[in-house]
């Protein structure tokens, strides 16, 4: 990459990742402790706005990134798109909570951002596509390791700033963190004006070679080479799409299980029967977050010139689940700063290292589009999780509601048993039939529903008895997210499609020698 783009990434990286400090990490405070709505309805705002971004992501803007390759405009349009939607949000929201009720201005907030990410999703997508124009493969890994750190320290400035003008939820009611924001929003995009607009911009000052190694034939053999660089038809590229989805599925279940506390944790610490944090404390939890993102980018960026993909990202799994089994134990606010470094740490990791091997196997001419789905194993993990699964439970221990904790119960026995059946037809071969396959599947799914059925109630009862409130129905979320983590590890360890051989290369660069 060329020092002028990587300046101009960073500076675009630092600015966005300050507004999402100052923003974000305090706004499931808002919406939980100033505008009164549950668990569940709190864990909305994350989920929504990202399944509208998702949708977008691969519907639409994946689509339009193919066909015009105009990475950098998508960026443009999504940033002052979100600018002045920040601004139409808060008046809505200040007007409803004035007007009607705290709660309809919560849902304002909700739906308000729902509708901003629908669009915002093209800076997101055309952000993650043109990293990969701009980068060699050979050193994807070490930008984005660079990228992340620059953005960690953006983060930190901005969750600093927020501790300070949050101010017991009157940063958001008086409208200043919505207008810093959209501000924020307007002015990174001027940086963005050093970057080529195209591909094509790219090919023709040899910033990086047009043939994607690895996976650009087509059925017949051939190289595709049509009118700027496109293919006639993509459904006939040949690629390892088998290797991308199963990846997509541990990435999901792993992000899914660590993020869905994401929103609790806050809450949690704020709780007077656990450490009755200030808003400052908060943000230096967030920040210690940001610190171990500074310190694992520079470090993961290092490392992947000395180990392969496979093994680092199994190290960012690990760092993920270690500190949120930390969590529900935890006797001072000191292991909460731990969870919050391990925390950061992973969250560099697994987003680097993925990022570098999903890269190798996506050819150019759906790039746009497949990069949608990768990010969907990342956006819809920040509030889907806790929506539908940790929010739901946490709530039916507080209301004592056991008909529901039963059932979520239920789920989860079916699912590992499933999963237990799964690895168990790939260990014993019995998927080279599809009859006999069916026939193991099928067995194992009512072995799981009647075990269900007998364990179930009785599980609930029990995970009632510890009591019925927050922070006791927090920690037992805190045990889920753990378990979930576990599942995704151990679909990556002992799940492996048979290409698998591909992520584990290292990310040297070849060198020729002159003779």
């Amino acid at each position: 990459m060329r020092n002028k783009h990587f300046v101009s990434l960073s500076i675009f990286q630092i600015m966005a990742m300050f507004r999402r400090g100052i923003f974000y990490f305090f706004l499931s405070i808002y919406l939980k402790e100033n505008l009164g709505v549950s668990n569940t309805e709190m864990t909305l705002y994350a989920t929504l706005p990202m399944v509208a971004n998702i949708l977008t992501q691969s519907a639409v803007w994946g689509r339009i990134s193919d066909k015009f390759q105009k990475r950098r405009l998508l960026i443009i349009f999504g940033e002052l798109y979100a600018a002045v939607g920040y601004i139409v949000v808060y008046f809505i929201h200040k007007n409803m909570a004035i007007n009607k009720s705290l709660h309809a201005a919560a849902y304002t907030i909700i739906i308000g951002f729902t509708i901003i990410e629908a669009g915002w999703s093209s800076s997101n997508l055309g952000w993650t596509a043109l990293i990969a124009d701009l980068t060699k493969e050979t050193e994807r890994g070490k930008i984005m390791g660079r990228l992340q750190f620059i953005g960690g320290i953006g983060n930190i400035l901005g969750v600093t700033a927020s501790g300070f003008l949050y101010l017991g939820g009157e940063g958001f009611s008086n409208g200043n963190l919505f207008f810093i924001s959209s501000g924020i929003m307007v002015f990174s995009i001027i940086a963005l004006f050093l970057i080529p607009e195209s591909y094509a911009e790219l090919e023709d000052s040899g910033v990086v070679p047009i043939n994607n190694a690895i996976l650009n034939k087509n059925e017949e053999g051939m190289e595709n080479k049509g009118k700027n660089n496109t293919v006639e038809n993509p459904q006939k590229i040949r690629w390892e799409w088998q290797l991308f989805v199963w990846i997509l599925v541990v990435l999901g279940i792993v992000n899914i299980g660590g993020n869905s506390i994401n929103q609790m944790v806050s809450i949690y610490i704020r709780l007077p029967s656990t450490f009755a944090a200030s808003d400052v404390i908060v943000a230096q939890l967030r920040n210690t977050s940001s610190i171990a993102i500074i310190i694992g980018g520079l470090l993961v960026g290092f490392l992947t010139k000395h180990f392969s993909d496979h093994t680092l990202l199994l190290v960012g799994f690990s760092f993920l689940f270690i500190g949120t089994l930390i969590l529900p134990f935890a006797p001072s606010i000191v292991l909460i700063f731990v969870y919050m470094a391990l925390l950061g740490l992973s969250r560099v990791w697994i987003q680097t290292i993925s990022y570098s091997m999903i890269t190798k196997i996506i050819p150019l001419e759906i790039r746009g589009k497949m990069m949608g789905y990768y990010n969907a194993a990342f956006y819809l993990s920040w509030g889907l999780g806790g929506t539908l699964i940790t929010g739901p439970v946490a709530d039916s221990i507080v209301d004592v509601n056991l008909v529901t904790l039963s059932i979520y119960v239920g789920f989860f026995i079916v699912s590992v048993c499933m999963w237990l059946a799964t690895f168990f037809i790939s260990y014993f071969k019995l998927n080279k039939t599809k009859g006999i396959q069916m026939s193991s599947f099928s067995i194992s799914f009512v072995f799981s529903v009647i075990v269900a059925f007998l364990f179930s109630q009785k599980i609930a009862n029990w995970i009632s008895s510890g009591g019925n409130s927050d922070a006791y129905s927090y920690r037992v979320t805190f045990y889920i997210a753990a378990l979930m983590i576990v599942i995704g590890m151990l679909t990556y360890m002992l799940l492996r499609p048979e290409k698998f051989e591909l992520f584990k290369t290292k990310n040297k660069e070849k060198t020729k020698h002159k003779k």
